[in-house]
């Protein structure tokens, strides 16, 4: 089984369970009243519900260097009892029908406050919903998107967009491990490190481009145009990229992305997540991705399932692009 990620955290089964029973009983839905939901995870998070040693474990990898060491990875974290099934059709509008516990968001929420992280959400993106799910959707499940039923090539989440997430957060929830289904991870101190000067140079010129992403531009309740150009490479790690979408615009640029993926893929990680599972991964430090290696079971496999969430470390800078009346909530 691919686990090439360190473990930074283990829950004890006993935490484990206290955590998920203070969650299940948590009746207000995140889908119908976001805030409302965050403030009663926030007074969870101040009553004693077995969260020290997660609290410990996230203060210490905060102080850690999130360029050399860009995801937090934990197992046995808590997840709803009961997972209802959904068909590939409009899976979103089933999960409002059918999940009825709200413990993965809740777990979602709680690492998000402890470790000083602030979700988000787009108008364009399952109609704003904070959480979203990694689901093969019908409509989408040849896109490069989080609705894939293939594989997901290496990026970075909203690599374009004007409002781009400082962290992505993954729980696994329903897996098949017979299916060979591995989430990807490089670091870009890696890609950085093993690509030639002369290429380090070109990724910081404005000579790329990448359009919106597809969820961005399917539901597109909110018209944003042409993504501009940008450089691949800017300050001192920031990696701007999706494989097979980021493409160069001048020949030096062509060559700089063809180096960039050679090593990106010589040094990955890759994870069969199961259920439990949990991964931040600092988004402006890293790309991502989905591999396919083995499939023994088809249904399963459109029926694999992680929730989300996209998050900031502050929302300050972003605050004029927010839907008015909310401080989550982006138009776009």
């Amino acid at each position: 089984m691919y686990r090439e990620l360190s473990v930074a955290f283990s829950f004890t089964d006993e935490e484990r369970v206290r955590i998920t029973e203070a969650l299940t009983a948590i009746r207000v839905s995140p889908y119908k009243a976001y805030p409302a939901f965050r403030n009663i995870i926030r007074r969870l998070i101040s009553e004693d519900i077995g969260l020290q040693r997660f609290h410990n474990a996230i203060s210490w990898f905060g102080a850690q260097s999130s360029y050399d060491q860009p995801f937090f990875f934990a197992e046995n974290c808590p997840i709803d009892a009961d997972l209802p099934e959904f068909s590939n059709e409009d899976p979103v509008v089933e999960k409002y029908a059918k999940k009825k516990t709200f413990v993965a968001e809740g777990f979602l929420q709680i690492f998000a406050d402890l470790s000083g992280q602030h979700p988000i959400s787009y108008m364009n993106v399952n109609d704003g919903d904070v959480f979203q799910d990694i689901f093969p959707k019908e409509s989408l499940k040849h896109t490069q998107s989080q609705k894939a039923l293939g594989p997901i090539n290496f990026h970075k989440d909203l690599a374009n967009h004007f409002v781009r997430p400082d962290y992505v957060n993954i729980l696994g929830l329903r897996s098949h491990e017979a299916n060979e289904i591995c989430t990807t991870f490089v670091s870009n101190r890696d890609v950085l490190e093993n690509v030639s000067a002369t290429t380090r140079d070109v990724l910081r010129q404005t000579e790329f481009y990448t359009p919106f992403d597809d969820l961005t531009t399917s539901e597109n309740r909110v018209d944003v145009g042409r993504a501009p150009n940008h450089p691949i490479l800017s300050g001192d790690a920031d990696i701007r990229f999706f494989e097979n979408r980021t493409e160069g615009l001048t020949a030096r640029a062509k060559a700089a992305v063809a180096e960039l993926l050679e090593v990106a893929h010589a040094h990955k990680a890759k994870v069969l997540m199961r259920p439990g599972d949990f991964v931040s991964i600092a988004n402006n430090l890293s790309l991502h991705g989905k591999e396919i290696h083995r499939v023994a079971s088809e249904e399963q496999k459109a029926k694999r399932w992680s929730i989300k969430t996209v998050n900031v470390q502050s929302i300050a800078p972003h605050v004029r692009r927010l839907v008015e009346g909310t401080d989550y909530l982006v138009n776009g």
